[in-house]
């Protein structure tokens, strides 16, 4: 997760200060229910006659100090009442604390820490619940894979921290193209990849695909600099290029490198027309 992604501040927030967002409604609802209790307990005491008992208990027995052993008492439960409110504030904090870090662990685990995106493990995740979906719906998803042409040159050239903001930047336009349900994912190196859970066949994909090599393609500008960089793009559609994500990561990636000795914009040819992008 890269330190401007927006997901960085806000957890990382959290665990510092252990999200102070303290639930209004809770504390409320926490000093209505003592109020409620200390009213109960004092409308008993006065049903019972109990202040008038220890009136004249401490009348009777004066010699025992009753007075001032009533008054420690009184002390200590007032003081335990307010150490229980503040032990119980205390741990609720610390409770949200631990939920913010694993929370921030278990996102770290399954996004690349360079650009934000899902990783291989997320990707593959989303891969196989979309299937399971458009299987129990008798429909299609997709899965694209995304291979940057001449990244290597930008790497060894302008070194890698110019490399890692043409891959952040990249990686927003890719975000940014992909369908709102859909999970983008860099699944290694110049190397990304979107699962589309729902499409309504190959050629809306195909379009997708065209949209991102036309977009990677562009001229960026990075400073001082201008850095060109290409895609190639394979695609995979459920269920006739596979029935289970294996099948279709396999069946995108041949479709992609398929496509890479030809890099003029045109459709893959061979067996697998019609299924990637080149730029």
């Amino acid at each position: 997760m890269s330190k401007n992604d927006p997901r960085w501040s806000l957890d990382s927030s959290e665990i510092a200060a252990g999200d102070h967002r303290w639930p209004k409604l809770r504390m409320l609802a926490l000093a209505g229910l003592w109020t409620l209790l200390v009213a109960g307990l004092f409308a008993f005491a006065v049903k019972v006659n109990l202040f008038d008992w220890l009136y004249d208990v401490t009348r009777a027995h004066e010699d025992w100090q009753l007075d001032e052993i009533l008054a420690l008492l009184l002390c200590v439960g007032v003081g335990s009442l307010v150490f229980l409110v503040i032990r119980t504030r205390q741990l609720g904090h610390e409770i949200r604390r631990r939920e913010a870090a694993e929370r921030l662990a278990h996102d770290s685990a399954r996004h690349d820490p360079l650009t934000g995106l899902a990783n291989g493990r997320r990707f593959r995740e989303a891969l196989t619940l979309a299937i399971e979906r458009a299987s129990q719906s008798r429909s299609h998803c997709a899965v694209l894979f995304i291979d940057l042409d001449r990244f290597k040159p930008v790497n060894d050239m302008h070194g890698h921290a110019i490399g890692d903001e043409v891959l952040i930047d990249v990686a927003q336009q890719i975000a940014q193209a992909a369908p709102a349900d859909a999970t983008a994912a860099r699944l290694g190196g110049d190397e990304f990849g979107i699962v589309v859970p729902s499409v309504p066949g190959r050629e809306s994909v195909l379009f997708l695909s065209q949209r991102l090599s036309r977009d990677i393609g562009k001229v960026r500008q990075l400073g001082e600099r201008q850095l060109e960089v290409g895609a190639t793009v394979g695609i995979a559609v459920f269920p006739e290029d596979g029935l289970d994500a294996n099948a279709l990561i396999s069946a995108a990636d041949q479709a992609m490198y398929a496509a890479k000795p030809s890099r003029r914009g045109m459709l893959g040819r061979g067996d697998l027309q019609g299924s990637a992008i080149a730029n």
